[in-house]
């Protein structure tokens, strides 16, 4: 297994080995294991010093059930500390079967230039992309694939990356060639785009199947894991509806945002539940399917517009909160066509939400009015002074406005799962060395409680980090966590001849969080930004009336349990 090293000021690249003990590293454990080790934590995101890694799982190449989601980290313009935002599409697999765990891009094309790096079972090479400068991503891919295979994964960056804008993000095609998933949190799209690096094209044509050392128990792996998908309670909503299938249960605890975070309640919210969604697009010929080979759950929701036109596969609950009901919008065709946009230009349609809520407060928007948030992200796409201001996020947008109630943790806005509701939640913004970000830490177990928390976000944030370490897929989760530690315990053990335990596994996951915390210690993360918007101590929300009320002096102290922890 090889780390393929990518210099831009150069334009050269190297191959490097991975040791033997080092093979169970992958996703967001090795993104963050080479930042700590190569990216000075005091670095400019957009300078010369910073890099770029992508990694995948470990397991990704087998084509394992949700195993091949990939990860992408460096220091974030957005947060100033490390981020990690990771991905479904097929890009991973196809990097494990070329022997590639994972890519370092460094340095600065010369002259701000863009190329275009490709990889297949030839070798590599850094080709120029100046002819691709300024198109938006389904442009983009659409020409690539008139030049490249059908079977070719392409991640790549819209003008927002190219733009340098914080909320920008990093797309991938998923299995069907549509620009439909995202590395979204973070502006990490920016760190790419300053490198100098528009797009990498991925083809393992002509390569074999990867080794695994012992097929039969490999297989009876993956035959019993399929078994326990199937019948697991809690994912036959998600196969059924995707991400959509919470909303209704959500916007009854008062945890789904609406008119910028407040408490008000939003008509025809019923219009954009998951039965709604579902029974509407059913009827216009969409679809649910898999981002990759081999998945099991299917949740994406491939959506059609009312003329039965594909216009979405990424129709998922973050950006139908963000940016639907945060902003006064119930429509379902709206927020599709807020999410299609948001990908072709290639931005983070949290941030970005997030931000277009605030500036609807200070009467920049009009709440509940599609024209008028359909004119924002235009103002965005065409760079104007205020389209610049939302697309570098929701914290900006307040400074520059003179906005003070900011929905915001650690630099980053606040995704779908209110604080206020989600206590556990709550603690894990606060805490988490990424701000506010659903994969970092959501959880709703107790919910409600002041009691215990700490304990439940420690626990949320270490079996994320377990996960995105493996390159599997949160959403396809089973309700016993145990079980999925076993599973890909038996799966790692099968493919690498190796004879790990399921604690082995999970230290994996709290060594992740280890060095993204020392990382942040030499960061402006710390001192960039506010701790906690001072809005969810103060303002109820909810039938409950809830507010966060979480003691800061035994939230500061959830890190100290960390060696502790057990699953």
């Amino acid at each position: 297994m090889k780390i393929l090293r990518v210099n831009m000021s150069n334009l050269s690249t190297t191959v490097e080995s991975i040791a033997d003990a080092d093979l169970i590293i992958g996703g967001r454990a090795l993104t963050a294991r080479i930042l700590n080790k190569e990216v000075p934590p005091a670095a400019d995101p957009l300078g010369p010093e910073a890099k770029l890694i992508i990694a995948c799982g470990p397991l990704a190449g087998t084509k394992a059930p949700s195993a091949g989601r990939f990860s992408i980290g460096a220091k974030s313009p957005l947060t100033m500390g490390i981020k990690e935002a990771n991905s479904g599409g097929p890009a991973g697999q196809k990097l494990d079967i070329l022997g590639i765990r994972a890519i370092i891009v460094e340095g600065q094309a010369a002259d701000g230039k863009l190329f275009m790096l490709k990889i297949n079972k030839d070798g590599v090479e850094l080709q120029d992309a100046e002819a691709y400068r300024g198109m938006k991503n389904y442009t983009l891919v659409s020409k690539l694939y008139e030049q490249f295979s059908s079977n070719t994964a392409v991640i790549s960056i819209g003008i927002a990356g190219e733009r340098g804008w914080k909320a920008s993000a990093i797309t991938m095609t998923d299995k069907d060639g549509d620009s439909s998933r995202h590395a979204a949190r973070g502006g990490l799209g920016a760190v790419m785009g300053s490198r100098g690096l528009k797009c990498i094209v991925i083809d393992d044509s002509g390569m074999g199947k990867v080794d695994i050392a012992n097929k039969p128990a490999f297989q009876a792996s993956v035959k019993e894991w399929a078994k326990i998908t199937k019948e697991d309670s809690n994912l036959q909503g998600t196969m059924k509806q995707g991400t959509t299938a919470i909303i209704s249960t959500l916007r009854f605890l008062g945890a789904m945002p609406a008119l910028n975070f407040s408490a008000e309640n939003l008509e025809g919210v019923e219009n954009i539940s998951g039965d709604a969604i579902e029974k509407l697009n059913q009827s216009r010929g969409g679809k649910m399917a898999g981002c990759m080979p081999g998945c099991l759950v299917r949740c994406s929701i491939v959506y059609n517009d009312e003329n039965q036109k594909h216009l979405t596969s990424s129709y998922e609950y973050e950006t139908i909160a963000l940016m639907g009901t945060n902003l006064g919008i119930a429509d379902p065709d709206v927020v599709a066509k807020l999410d299609f946009l948001s990908d072709d230009i290639g931005i983070d349609t949290i941030e970005v939400g997030a931000a277009m809520g605030v500036a609807a407060s200070a009467g920049k928007m009009e709440m509940g009015n599609a024209a008028s948030a359909l004119a924002l992200l235009d103002e965005i796409e065409k760079g104007t002074e205020l389209g610049v201001m939302l697309a570098n996020g929701v914290e900006e947008t307040a400074r520059q406005l003179g906005i003070d109630r900011v929905p915001a943790f650690g630099g980053q806005a606040i995704p779908a799962h209110d604080p206020r509701i989600t206590k556990p939640t709550g603690v894990s913004y606060c805490t988490s060395p990424m701000g506010a970000d659903h994969t970092a830490g959501i959880t709703y177990d107790e919910f409600s409680s002041t009691e215990g928390q700490i304990d439940r976000s420690l626990k949320a944030q270490v079996t994320n980090a377990l996960r995105d370490a493996m390159g599997y897929c949160m959403l396809a989760t089973p309700a016993d966590f145990n079980a999925l530690v076993t599973f890909l315990k038996d799966l790692m053990n099968a493919r690498y001849s190796l004879s790990l335990t399921e604690t082995d596994l999970v230290e994996v996951g709290k060594q992740v969080l280890r060095d993204e915390l020392a990382f942040n210690k030499g960061s402006e993360f710390h001192t960039a930004h506010e701790s906690e918007p001072a809005f969810i101590r103060t303002e109820p929300v909810g039938p409950n009336n809830s507010v966060f009320d979480i003691d800061p002096a035994e939230i500061a102290t959830l890190w100290d349990k960390l060696d502790a922890f057990q699953l």
